[in-house]
C-alpha cells in the first residue's frame, strides 16, 4: 500500500525547496542585472550549495516514491494515482522551469560580464530545453 500523504508531503517539501532556490536565483539575477562597483560583493554561493544539496536529497526520495506510485499502478489499476500528487507533481515541474530558465539568464550575465573563466564554460550541448521537457515529463508519468 502507497501511502500517498507521506508522498504529497515530501512533494510539498521538495516543492518549498524550489520555492527557496528561486528566491537565492532571483537574488543572484538582481546582483547581476545591476551595475556594481568593483568592490561590491556577489551573492553568497553557500546558501545556493546548501539548498542544492538538499535538493539532491529530497529528488533522491521522491525517486524512492516513484517507483512504489509505478508499482502500485501496476498492481492495482483500479487504483488511480490520487490528482493531489498529480498538481504537486505539475507545480514542482514548474518551478524548476523557472529556475533552469533564470538560471540560464544568471549564466549568460556571468559570461556578458566576464565573471566565468572560459575554461568553465559549459557546452552549448547542454542547453537544449526540449531535452529539459522531455526529462521532466518523463519522470512525472
Amino acid at each position: 500500500m502507497v501511502d500517498t500523504s507521506q508522498i504529497i508531503q515530501d512533494i510539498e517539501a521538495h516543492n518549498d525547496l524550489c520555492h527557496r532556490l528561486l528566491d537565492v536565483i532571483q537574488q543572484e539575477n538582481q546582483w547581476l542585472s545591476q551595475d556594481h562597483p568593483s568592490g561590491d560583493a556577489a551573492p553568497d554561493q553557500a546558501a545556493k550549495r546548501s539548498l542544492l544539496d538538499q535538493f539532491s536529497q529530497q529528488v533522491s526520495l521522491i525517486q524512492g516514491h516513484r517507483v512504489a506510485l509505478k508499482d502500485h499502478e501496476q498492481t492495482n489499476p483500479e487504483k488511480p494515482i490520487p490528482e493531489a500528487i498529480h498538481a504537486a507533481i505539475g507545480r514542482g515541474t514548474d518551478l524548476i522551469m523557472k529556475m533552469v530558465a533564470l538560471d540560464r539568464e544568471n549564466e549568460k550575465l556571468l559570461l556578458k560580464k566576464g565573471m566565468v573563466p572560459s575554461n568553465q564554460i559549459p557546452s552549448s550541448a547542454q542547453y537544449r530545453p526540449s531535452d529539459a521537457l522531455q526529462t521532466y515529463q518523463k519522470h512525472s508519468s
